[in-house]
């Protein structure tokens, strides 16, 4: 598996607190066992850190929840200015990862247009395929809520592929 290093703002890792707001039990339990007492959303975390926050509620809440803490990072993590379209938000995508995430290595998320309404988004960062549909999803819902996203046949950061690629039609 690709080796990361980097740091993770407390902004963005504060999307997981948001969605698991209805099980603070559950919330308090993954936050103690990465040894932490809440986020701090000025604070910057251990790549590591996060995604292992990131794993763990994949493995103990369940894709779904990973899923909607996804949806929520627009809301939840910083993005560039002057975002307001689906082809700008997903063109942004990058530069808000590293707004969100610091580090000599970090990956990356390409995004290629290839029409009018259609593009390709390849996520080769950390993080589960499920956060990142997740991600992908919220972004595309805000400014195209009918887009269309499939994730490619090719390779799974899941199943120990480099990346996730979704193909996006809006």
């Amino acid at each position: 598996m690709k080796s990361f290093k980097g740091q993770y703002l407390g902004a963005a890792l504060r999307s997981f607190v948001r969605a698991l707001h209805q099980s603070e039990a559950v919330l308090r339990q993954i936050l103690r066992n990465h040894g932490l007492e809440r986020i701090d959303e000025e604070q910057w975390y251990d790549l590591n850190t996060a995604r292992s926050i990131y794993y763990t509620v994949g493995a103990q809440v369940g894709e779904r929840s990973l899923h909607g803490v996804g949806l929520q990072m627009i809301d939840a993590a910083q993005f560039p200015p002057g975002i307001d379209d689906i082809r700008a938000v997903l063109q942004s995508l990058d530069a808000a990862y590293r707004m969100n995430c610091r580090g000599p290595e970090i990956g990356a998320i390409i995004c290629e247009l290839e029409g009018d309404h259609t593009a390709s988004v390849t996520f080769a960062t950390p993080f589960p395929c499920a956060l990142t549909r997740g991600i992908l999803q919220g972004c595309a819902r805000k400014f195209a809520p009918d887009a269309l996203i499939e994730h490619s046949r090719e390779g799974c950061v899941d199943r120990n592929g480099p990346s996730c690629c979704f193909h996006v039609e809006w």
